[in-house]
């Protein structure tokens, strides 16, 4: 079996599950999470906020190896996420792919951009890194709906 990059979708219990928290996950061979990006607004001290409303916006890189929950959240491990394969291939393969993710998270962190519940959020920034790999986000939900902000593109390229 290959390494793969996975499109996940964590139900957010606070709106009933049926709104979304988007994130991308790279997994080994054997399915167990190596690093996963998320999108959100971070807290003043640089930690995640995780009830945002506004903020900063911000995408965080989580290395499995390495975990703190406080400043790298986790959603692939949770047992309501639900996750679409964007891609399989070999470490090198999917190495390249997620050097450009990581690239474009760095972009994010650095535009300036706010944080917008509705509009420009971690599903938004999931978008971002999925196609700055090069790859195209799911076409249909991978959760009950399509979150809002799923669709937004994210103007890096003018911050």
């Amino acid at each position: 079996m290959n390494h793969r990059i996975l499109f996940g979708s964590y139900p957010i219990p606070r709106f009933a599950g049926i709104a979304s928290h988007n994130f991308v996950v790279w997994a080994d061979e054997t399915g167990r999470p190596l690093y996963e990006i998320n999108g959100g607004a971070a807290n003043a001290d640089g930690s995640f906020n995780y009830c945002a409303i506004r903020g900063p916006l911000t995408a965080v890189i989580t290395d499995y190896a390495k975990r703190d929950l406080v400043y790298h959240p986790e959603f692939y491990v949770r047992p309501t996420s639900r996750t679409a394969l964007l891609i399989d291939g070999s470490y090198a393969s999917i190495a390249a792919r997620w050097r450009a993710a990581v690239n474009v998270a760095e972009k994010i962190r650095l535009s300036g951009l706010r944080y917008s519940f509705l509009i420009q959020n971690s599903n938004s920034v999931a978008t971002a890194i999925t196609e700055g790999m090069g790859l195209t986000p799911p076409s249909a939900a991978v959760g009950r709906v399509r979150a809002p902000g799923s669709y937004r593109h994210l103007a890096l390229d003018r911050a």
